[in-house]
């Protein structure tokens, strides 16, 4: 997915002495003067307004602080020597950048009461101007507890496997288990069909540049026809929520994921096209099959797909049952009268048959 930038923003974190929330770029406490921990978190703020400063927005820019190797200082990503101690900064460990801290937020917040005197302030002042106490970052509220569910009686649960073990089994009773017995062949059919196609108009759809030159064209829409990332002529973009990207400097990036659909036109066309229209059969109960002769065939007419099937009927002990054979080789080995051992399931179907020898 391409990635947009819809701006920047300043974003906090909080004094460890006080409890005040400081804008990111500022490196003492506002409220008591303690330095950024050189391991600070920064965070949103409740409501992040773009920047628009051209001063803020280059230091948003510039990258990572970096800490000095010699005395720990963080510096800008564009210093070359320490503030602090005048050490090369070549050799210093840039910020960790590019946590994504949560969704973008825009819009106007719900004001909260100063833990001192209640009065309503806006989330992100650093403290109460009407009695100058720190205002602390709200706690988020903590997910409602799932309702307890109702313990399974056990017996019931055991009940409910050993009735899925029962019809497991009696699955595997009906499938899996066989029996033999021998039988002799009584009878025999085989058939053979021909199908005839005939050339008739059938509607399709398809994009456009793919319609048949031969077809005639029918409506067309417009429907997406790829995603990708980067613009196109007749593409819309599609992007998802924007988020807040630390930029390790105490700004934040406001991006969002965007892509783009490619719209083409889907259309519905007629084309002449071979089907079905007929079959011609022949059948017998010998073992002479035979195909259909002498199909009547014009300009739009054809022969298409043969179909074969061959059957077979055992009598075991007075009992029948019907085999497929797969193909006339197979068919010509059962010669009436000839005796089988036959495989068959609970169901009654032979799912396999050999010879049974003299």
């Amino acid at each position: 997915m391409a990635k947009e930038s819809l701006g920047y923003v300043k974003l906090e974190w909080t004094c460890p002495s006080c409890g005040t929330r400081n804008p990111g770029p500022q490196k003492t406490c506002q409220n008591c003067g303690t330095p950024q921990p050189e391991d600070v978190k920064f965070e949103q703020a409740a409501e992040e307004k773009l920047i628009d400063n051209a001063d803020a927005l280059a230091q948003a820019k510039q990258g990572p602080d970096i800490y000095c190797f010699y005395c720990g200082t963080r510096n800008p990503a564009t210093a070359k020597t320490c503030s602090q101690c005048g050490g090369n900064l070549s050799e210093g460990e840039a910020r960790r950048r590019g946590e994504v801290l949560g969704a973008h937020r825009t819009g106007p917040v719900k004001k909260i009461p100063c833990p001192s005197c209640g009065f309503l302030v806006h989330p992100d002042v650093p403290t109460c101007p009407k009695c100058g106490a720190a205002i602390a970052r709200p706690a988020p509220e903590p997910a409602a507890e799932p309702a307890p569910s109702k313990p399974v009686n056990r017996w019931v649960g055991i009940g409910i496997a050993l009735v899925l073990l029962a019809l497991a089994g009696v699955c595997a009773f009906l499938f899996l288990g066989t029996d033999e017995l021998t039988g002799r062949v009584q009878t025999v059919q085989w058939e053979r069909t021909i199908n005839i196609e005939q050339l008739a108009p059938v509607e399709r759809e398809t994009w456009r540049d793919e319609v048949p030159n031969t077809a005639v064209l029918g409506v067309c829409t417009q429907k997406v026809y790829r995603v990708q990332d980067q613009p196109a002529e007749n593409a819309k973009k599609i992007c998802g929520t924007p988020y807040t990207v630390d930029q390790g400097n105490g700004y934040g990036e406001a991006v969002q994921d965007c892509q783009f659909e490619v719209y083409a036109d889907w259309c519905s066309y007629t084309v002449d096209e071979w089907q079905v229209t007929d079959r011609v059969a022949l059948s017998g109960d010998d073992f002479n099959p035979q195909w259909p002769q002498n199909i009547s065939m014009n300009g739009t007419r054809r022969e298409g797909a043969r179909v074969e099937s061959y059957e077979i009927t055992f009598n075991a002990d007075g009992d029948l049952y019907t085999y497929t054979a797969d193909d006339v080789e197979s068919f010509n080995r059962f010669q009436i009268g000839s005796r089988w051992i036959l495989e068959v399931n609970k169901l009654g179907a032979v799912v396999r048959v050999q010879p049974a020898g003299k």
